[in-house]
C-alpha cells in the first residue's frame, strides 16, 4: 500500500501517469512519467511482498514539449490501490469517493479526476477480482498455493507432473491427462504467459495447440520463481519428455526468455514469431 501511495502522490504532482518497468534480475522496478522527454522518475528494489526501498527519486517534471496524443494517460497505482477497497466489500461508487478522500485527489480538477476516475466496468471488474482473491484458501497467498497444489496432488496425481518448493525456486506443471494422447496430434505448439500468480507477479505459462482455424485448449501450465529462461527451458524439456515427443513447431510472442528456452532447450523446434505481439512490442518501445 505504502508503494502504491506513494506512486499516487508523485501521478498528482505531474498531472501523469507514470510507467512502470521490471528488471527481475536486480529485483528493481523503475516509474517514470510517461509525458514525451519528461525525466522525472523513481526506483524501489523489492525487498519482500509489499516491501520496498526507494533506490532513486527525481521528482522534477518537464512538460515542456508538445504532448504526443491528447489521449488522457490513466494512473498505473489507482486500480491496485482501489483492491483495498473491495476486499472490504464497499460498493464500486463508495470505493471510488473513498479513494478519493483518502488520497486527497480533488474532484474539481478535471485533469487530475480524467487520470485517476475508472468507469463503471473498470469498477466491476476490480470488485470481481478482489471477489475472487477473498475466496483463496488462505490469506497467505503461499499458503493457498501450497493447499492448491495438495488437492491437485490428492484428486488427480496424475495430471501433476512436477511441484518443486523450496529457498529460491518454485516450480509447478500441470499437464490435464486428457491431454497427453492429443499432444501427439499437434504440429505447432504456442506458449504465452497469462495472469500473475500472487503478489509476487509470478507468470502463469500456458501451452496451447495452434491448428490451421483454431487454437486447442492448453495441454500445459507451469508457473516458475524465478522467471528465467533456464526454467522455462525445464519446464518444456520436462514436459514433452513426459508426453515423449520433440515439438516440430512452437509460435510465441517476441519474449526473450522465452525463446532462449526453445533454442537451448529443443534445438531442432522452429520457433514462429507471432507478428501481432512483435508489432505491439515495437509500438510500446516507440512509445
Amino acid at each position: 500500500m505504502e508503494l502504491l501511495q506513494f506512486g499516487i502522490q508523485e501521478e498528482i504532482k505531474a498531472s501523469m501517469g507514470y510507467s512502470q518497468k521490471c528488471r527481475k534480475e536486480y529485483s528493481t522496478i523503475e516509474y517514470k512519467c510517461k509525458y514525451p522527454q519528461c525525466q522525472a522518475k523513481f526506483k524501489v528494489r523489492i525487498i519482500d511482498q509489499d516491501k520496498y526501498e526507494l533506490l532513486i527519486h527525481s521528482d522534477s517534471h518537464d512538460h515542456s514539449a508538445p504532448p504526443k496524443s491528447t489521449k488522457t494517460i490513466s494512473s498505473l497505482f489507482v486500480r491496485n490501490y482501489l483492491k483495498h477497497y473491495f476486499e472490504n466489500n464497499m460498493n464500486h461508487a463508495t470505493a471510488q469517493l473513498k479513494c478519493f478522500q483518502d488520497l486527497n485527489i480533488s474532484y474539481t480538477d478535471e485533469e487530475l479526476f480524467s487520470i485517476f476516475a475508472q468507469g463503471p466496468d473498470a469498477l466491476r471488474k476490480f470488485a470481481q477480482r478482489a471477489e475472487i482473491v477473498s475466496k483463496r484458501f488462505s490469506s497467505d497467498e503461499k499458503v493457498s498455493l501450497a493447499i492448491f497444489v495438495e488437492s491437485v496432488q490428492e484428486s488427480c496425481p496424475e495430471d501433476l507432473i512436477e511441484f518443486i518448493s523450496e529457498p529460491g525456486k518454485l516450480v509447478f506443471l500441470y499437464a490435464p491427462f486428457e491431454a497427453k494422447a492429443l499432444g501427439h496430434q499437434i504440429s505447432t505448439f504456442h506458449i504465452d504467459s497469462t495472469y500473475k500468480l500472487l503478489r509476487a507477479n509470478i507468470p502463469l505459462y500456458a501451452l496451447t495447440g495452434k491448428t490451421e482455424h483454431t487454437i486447442v485448449f492448453p495441454f500445459l501450465y507451469f508457473f516458475i520463481s524465478p522467471d528465467t529462461s533456464e526454467n522455462i527451458q525445464y519446464c518444456f524439456c520436462r514436459y514433452f519428455q513426459y508426453i515423449n515427443r520433440e515439438p516440430e513447431m512452437i509460435s510465441m510472442d517476441c519474449a526473450p526468455q522465452i525463446a532462449e528456452a526453445i533454442e537451448r532447450g529443443i534445438p531442432n523446434c522452429h520457433i514462429l514469431w507471432c507478428g501481432v505481439h512483435v508489432l505491439r512490442a515495437i509500438l510500446r518501445k516507440a512509445d
